[in-house]
C-alpha cells in the first residue's frame, strides 16, 4: 500500500502536518478535517481521522478519532495497512488509558503487542514498541514475570555470564509479552534451564519464571 502525493487527502494532511510543526495547531486541525470532509473511502478516512485525532483537547474526542481511524484500517484489504495497526492500537489504548479505563487500555496494548511482529526494522517501530511495553507495564500485563525477568539478567551481566545472556537477551529485547514472544522466552530459558549452568537459585527462579509463563500464555 502507497501513499498517493497527488491524493488531496494525502496533501491536506501533509500541510497539516507542516503546519503542525510550525505550531499552527488551530490550522493544522482545519487542514486535517478538510481532509475527512473531503476522504471518499476508508483509505482517506483512515488517514484524515489518524490525524484528525492528534491534538484533540478533549479526551473523548480523541478517543473517538483514534476509534475511527482504527475502524477505517480494519476495513482495508490490502496488506500493507498491517504494519499500521500496532500504532493505532497503542493510540486507542493510550486514548482509553487518558480517561481511566484501564481494562479497555490493557486489551488494546494486548491487540498492539499481538500485532507488533507487523513493525518493520525501524527506529519509529522502536518507539512504537517501546511505547506497548510500558503501556503493558502500567495496566499490569508485564509487571510481575518482566521485573524478575530483567532483575536475572542485570545479575547475569554483573556475573558476565555470557552463555546465560546469549540464550536469554534475544527472546527478551523486544519482547511485547505477544504469545509468540513469551513463547521465544519460555524456549530460551528451558534450553538455558536444561544446561543446568546456573546456581542453584537462580536455577529455581528460572523454573518458576518458565511455570509463569506457561501459564500466562494459556490465558
Amino acid at each position: 500500500m502507497e501513499f498517493d502525493p497527488n491524493n488531496k487527502v494525502i496533501q491536506l494532511c501533509s500541510q497539516g502536518m507542516e503546519e503542525e510543526f510550525a505550531g499552527n495547531i488551530g490550522q493544522a486541525h482545519a487542514l486535517f478535517q478538510q481532509a475527512w470532509d473531503l476522504a471518499k473511502d476508508d483509505f482517506e478516512a483512515f488517514t484524515a481521522a489518524h490525524y484528525l485525532a492528534r491534538h484533540q483537547k478533549d479526551p473523548k474526542e480523541m478517543l473517538k478519532w483514534n476509534v475511527e481511524a482504527l475502524n477505517r484500517a480494519v476495513a482495508i484489504r490490502e496488506s500493507g495497512i498491517k504494519e499500521h495497526f500496532p500504532s493505532l492500537y497503542l493510540n486507542v489504548a493510550r486514548s482509553h488509558e487518558s480517561l481511566g479505563n484501564m481494562s479497555e487500555a490493557g486489551d488494546y496494548y494486548r491487540l498492539a503487542a499481538d500485532s507488533g511482529e507487523q513493525l518493520p526494522n525501524t527506529k519509529y517501530a522502536d518507539m512504537i514498541k517501546s511505547g506497548i511495553s510500558e503501556g503493558l507495564k502500567r495496566t499490569g500485563i508485564l509487571s510481575p514475570v518482566n521485573e524478575t525477568i530483567s532483575g536475572l539478567i542485570d545479575g547475569w551481566c554483573g556475573q558476565k555470564n555470557l552463555k546465560a545472556l546469549a540464550m536469554v537477551l534475544p527472546a527478551w529485547v523486544g519482547n511485547l509479552g505477544s504469545t509468540n514472544d513469551i513463547h521465544k522466552l519460555i524456549s530460551a530459558l528451558s534450553y538455558l534451564s536444561a544446561s543446568r549452568s546456573l546456581c542453584p537459585d537462580e536455577q529455581a527462579i528460572v523454573e518458576h519464571v518458565i511455570i509463569q509463563l506457561s501459564s500466562q500464555s494459556l490465558n
